[in-house]
């Protein structure tokens, strides 16, 4: 079978492009050292670490034959991937399917590589922020996913994103190496378990359905948090709020913290962000930035230590 960086290079070829390779970091002890390599083909970068250079080289190689299957290119099997959308790339990043592009395919590949671990007692995986870049407006971030000596990075204009397509090409790269161990490895059991404890996980943790206090007025809609949410959380959204420097994280985690749900939408020009808070509360800026800010600024006022008046006689 030929190898990534082959079929990489004569896929190029025919486009009249020639892939550039980078060894971009080098880390650990001179014995254990672990090389990174960066590789980008049409305008889309993307990198991976390994034992050796040449191995790093070729699982880069690999990580952008994957990407371009992604973004719809022909990629002959078994680099290409199932189940893949098609779309176009956001050649301004210069990252892999970044901007409103799909997940490498709709499942999800963070359950898998769990299942997968916990089924052939792997070590768990480790997943970890390696770069923050970008304004606020076009954030870019890499996750690393690692097991053992194993890793692999992707970046994401989310997290969230991020720490799927690393998933995603750790997890493929073991499904290839160890085909002949994990031959029984059925991936639909394995989401469906995953499923299975996820609305486990939900119905254990999810509070009851906020009811409206009929009786609250108007003009004490500022003390909603103060009345409707424990001593405990108020201090631990205020322990939030004066840690965390990234605004919307900060945001994120202080409505965490009071138990709060968060939605973010988005209303041309304006970016909302929407608290299930008592009365409901929204907040909008010209960016993420600009409404966590403000949902920020909203939070701190609120949680001071101020007694809300005694409830109204009916």
């Amino acid at each position: 079978m030929k190898t990534p960086i082959t079929v990489l290079q004569e896929m190029m070829m025919k486009l009249g492009q020639i892939p550039e390779y980078e060894c971009v970091a080098q880390s650990g002890p001179q014995h254990q050292a672990t090389f990174e390599f960066r590789c980008k083909a049409l305008g889309e970068s993307v990198s991976a670490s390994a034992r050796s250079k040449r191995e790093a080289k070729q699982e880069a190689a690999r990580a952008m034959l994957l990407c371009l299957s992604t973004i719809g290119h022909r990629v002959p099997p078994p680099f290409a991937t199932e189940f893949t959308q098609p779309s176009h790339s956001n050649q301004s990043t210069g990252e892999c399917s970044e901007g409103k592009a799909p997940t490498v395919d709709s499942r999800s590949y963070v359950a898998l590589l769990k299942e997968l671990c916990e089924e052939y007692k792997l070590p768990g995986v480790e997943y970890a922020l390696v770069a923050d870049t970008g304004p606020a407006h076009m954030r870019l971030f890499s996750v690393r996913a690692s097991i053992g000596l194993h890793s692999r990075d992707a970046s994401g204009t989310t997290k969230r994103q991020a720490r799927q397509k690393a998933a995603a090409d750790l997890y493929l790269f073991l499904r290839e190496n160890l085909s002949r161990l994990t031959h029984d490895f059925v991936e639909e059991q394995a989401l469906v378990r995953a499923h299975e404890r996820a609305m486990e996980r939900l119905v254990e943790t999810t509070p009851a359905p906020w009811k409206p206090d009929l009786g609250q007025r108007v003009s004490e809609y500022h003390y909603g948090l103060i009345s409707h949410t424990d001593p405990e959380k108020r201090m631990a959204a205020r322990a939030v709020l004066s840690e965390t420097d990234d605004i919307e994280e900060a945001a994120e985690r202080a409505a965490a913290a009071l138990e709060l749900q968060t939605c973010w939408e988005t209303l041309d020009p304006l970016h909302v962000l929407k608290l299930d808070a008592a009365p409901a509360l929204a907040f909008s800026g010209h960016s993420r930035a600009d409404a966590a800010r403000a949902a920020l600024r909203y939070l701190r006022r609120a949680l001071r230590d101020v007694s809300p008046p005694p409830p109204a006689a009916l």
